[in-house]
């Protein structure tokens, strides 16, 4: 009974502490607690949290009255997390919700305050010493019971609430997070706006510069559209020093930069390509730079900087203008790009392509202005060679090799007689060994760089070619280097007859040569090796060619026309060529053996000198023509100061004061040949000039 009763008191106390705590003592009563608006949920809260103290400074407490009071410090803390949110919420529902789950809990609060409030009543009469002691323990034991279950009931209540609780802090919480979130989007939208405002601000203003700028080009090209004003324009655009030095300096590192990043990244990029990119870039550079100084000078340089814009896309518009090519709709993708002979970039049009003479024709053209250039191309003294590499292109290849966009190389051929084992720079003149093994020859004077090959050439065979040139000028009624470019013979594994002709400016030929950015040096061995079979065959060219023009000339004159090429082949000769000497010789031999072949021809009938032709009385220009033959055969047969006057002494027994028109224009032919002929003769073997 007395176990029982330490048990009762312990939790009596527990109740009455639950009720009345030690800092609410002395209030006699505790009144009803209510919450009627958010603000009141924090009294609620902070009434739990004093009721929680209390309860855990009871020693010696009941199990039920110590799980009633973790389940009611849980429910203050979730009280007062969803007085936070429910305070900064703006859904009106929740926040009548969370005061609706808060009256309930006081409304359970107040019910286990009244239960305790009779357990009081219970401690006072306990503690009076009364008679019957059997009633009092059965009291005690009935309101323990009482107590117990309440506790329970309570604490089930209190979890419950504290579960409904809970959700309502998720909702809670989901909504501010959201409501944070719309926050931040709004604030991020209305700063893009901000942006997009500025933006669209600056592209007014820049489009409005640029309506300024496009008036005044026009302006200016409208000026420029006068004939006297565009002409000046375009000469001194087209100036290679028109720019200043600075302007040309960063105009020339743009351009390396451009080179390094198509390098890295197209590297088969023509160069043509890169150019027009440059070109195409130029205006929106000098936009963008102008731009950038508007928005970031002073006011006062504005103005400065707008009108600098303006001239320098003026005078990229005249640039452009004035660089236009003939055809606007050619495409450099379309057809082959070569680099010329200077290192010059030639885009060639398909149509130009499409045979190797027909891309002849457009480098004859190309080049035909340019001093000393015809005599070089006009008689395909030159190599193509695909660019990167050292593959030859020609004739033979040609359909092959070309395709659309192909980029070739063209070099110089630098024909040169070897006399005495000596050579020469075709940059410099200095002499070296063309007996080197090395292909690729460095100068030692001018350390020009050329290539080297070595070719020999039978000078019999060579005069046996170039034998029919004059007769066929004669029949056709074209010029003589026409006539050799016509019959483009192989002479020798590396050239043609064409490509030996001497050149028409020789001075010209020269300089031009030492501009080439390529050239290739063939060095000509030539042999004298006259065998009866190489005579015969080349005397028999000859007869064949003059028998081909029966036609033109009549059967009586075929030996004078036989007399008239022999004397005028050494006339079209270089006398500086180291071969003269041996081609005036193999001329001789090649002309006799041809009269041999006439000799035996039915085409005169007897003997040469005693056939009609000869022996008829001749004209003028006949005894003339055979003086000089005579004349120029003693002179082979011996070159001396002698051989040379009798060579100038023909012309004194003959004149033209009694001739036809049509025998004095031939008299005076001979006569410009006579004197050329003196010339070269003289300048080839070395002797001064005759004194009057």
């Amino acid at each position: 009974m007395q176990v029982q009763e330490t048990r009762i008191s312990r939790f009596y106390y527990s109740f009455r502490t639950l009720t009345f705590p030690r800092r609410l003592q002395q209030q006699p009563r505790m009144f009803p607690i209510t919450c009627n608006a958010i603000g009141d949920i924090i009294a609620v809260v902070q009434l739990i949290r004093n009721i929680v103290i209390a309860l855990d400074e009871t020693r010696g407490a009941a199990e039920e009255s110590k799980q009633f009071t973790r389940v009611l410090s849980a429910l203050g803390t979730v009280m007062a997390e969803v007085y936070d949110l429910a305070k900064a919420s703006h859904n009106e529902t929740l926040r009548q919700a969370v005061l609706e789950e808060v009256r309930l809990c006081c409304i359970d609060i107040n019910s286990a305050h009244k239960s305790i409030s009779d357990f009081e009543k219970l401690e006072e009469s306990s503690a009076r010493f009364t008679r019957n002691t059997t009633r009092r323990n059965l009291k005690k034991i009935q309101w323990h019971l009482l107590r117990a279950s309440d506790a329970a009931k309570y604490t089930q209540r209190f979890g419950e609430s504290h579960q409904r609780l809970n959700s309502f802090i998720c909702l809670l919480g989901h909504q501010s997070t959201s409501r944070l979130l719309n926050e931040r989007c709004s604030s991020i939208l209305a700063a893009l706006r901000r942006h997009l405002r500025l933006a669209q601000d600056q592209s007014r203003a820049f489009r409005e510069s640029s309506e300024e700028i496009k008036a005044v080009t026009l302006l200016a090209l409208q000026e420029a559209a006068m004939p006297p004003r565009a002409q000046v324009m375009e000469q001194a655009l087209s100036h290679p020093y028109f720019a200043s030095s600075h302007a040309r300096r960063i105009g020339a590192r743009i351009r390396r930069v451009a080179n390094m990043i198509y390098d890295s990244l197209a590297p088969n990029t023509p160069a043509a390509q890169r150019d027009r990119f440059l070109s195409l870039l130029a205006p929106f550079l000098v936009a963008g730079a102008a731009f950038v100084v508007h928005n970031n000078v002073d006011s006062q340089w504005k103005s400065t900087g707008l009108w600098s814009a303006i001239c320098a896309l003026v005078v990229h518009v005249l640039w452009l203008q004035s660089s236009t090519p003939m055809n606007p709709n050619f495409n450099p993708g379309d057809g082959i790009v070569l680099i010329g002979l200077l290192g010059e970039d030639i885009p060639v049009p398909s149509q130009f392509c499409s045979s190797y003479e027909y891309f002849h024709e457009f480098l004859s053209l190309f080049y035909s202005k340019v001093p000393g250039a015809s005599d070089f191309v006009s008689f395909k003294r030159y190599e193509l060679v695909e660019a990167g590499s050292s593959r030859l292109i020609s004739g033979t290849n040609w359909a092959s090799c070309t395709r659309p966009g192909l980029c070739m190389e063209m070099g110089l051929m630098y024909i040169w007689g070897v006399a005495n084992d000596i050579s020469y720079c075709p940059y410099c003149d200095y002499q070296y060994n063309p007996h080197s093994v090395l292909n690729e020859v460095v100068c030692a004077s001018c350390l020009g760089t050329f290539r080297q090959t070595s070719a020999d050439l039978a000078l019999v065979k060579w005069a046996g070619v170039d034998a029919p040139d004059p007769t066929s000028t004669r029949r056709q009624g074209i010029e003589w280097h026409l006539a050799l470019s016509q019959t483009d013979v192989q002479v020798t594994t590396l050239t043609t007859t064409a490509q030996h002709a001497s050149p028409v400016d020789f001075d010209a030929a020269e300089a031009f040569a030492r501009s080439c950015h390529r050239v290739h040096v063939i060095n000509i061995h030539y042999s004298q090796d006259n065998t009866p079979e190489q005579m015969h065959l080349v005397s028999q060219l000859v007869v064949d060619a003059l028998i081909s023009t029966q036609d033109t000339f009549s059967r009586s004159t075929l030996a004078y026309e036989l007399l008239r090429s022999h004397i005028q082949s050494p006339y079209h000769w270089h006398p500086k060529s180291p071969a003269y000497a041996h081609s005036l010789r193999a001329g001789r031999f090649i002309y006799d053996a041809a009269l041999s072949e006439l000799e035996r021809s039915a085409v005169i009938g007897s003997a040469i000198h005693g056939s009609t032709a000869i022996t008829k009385p001749m004209t003028v220009v006949h005894q003339l023509l055979a003086r000089m033959v005579s004349a120029l055969g003693a002179f082979i047969d011996d070159p001396s100061q002698e051989t040379i006057r009798q060579w100038e002494d023909v012309l004194n027994a003959y004149s033209d004061k009694h001739l036809p028109l049509k025998e004095r224009e031939d008299y005076q032919e001979l006569v410009r040949e006579h004197g050329r002929i003196g010339c070269s003769l003289r300048t080839a073997f070395g002797f001064t000039e005759r004194l009057s």
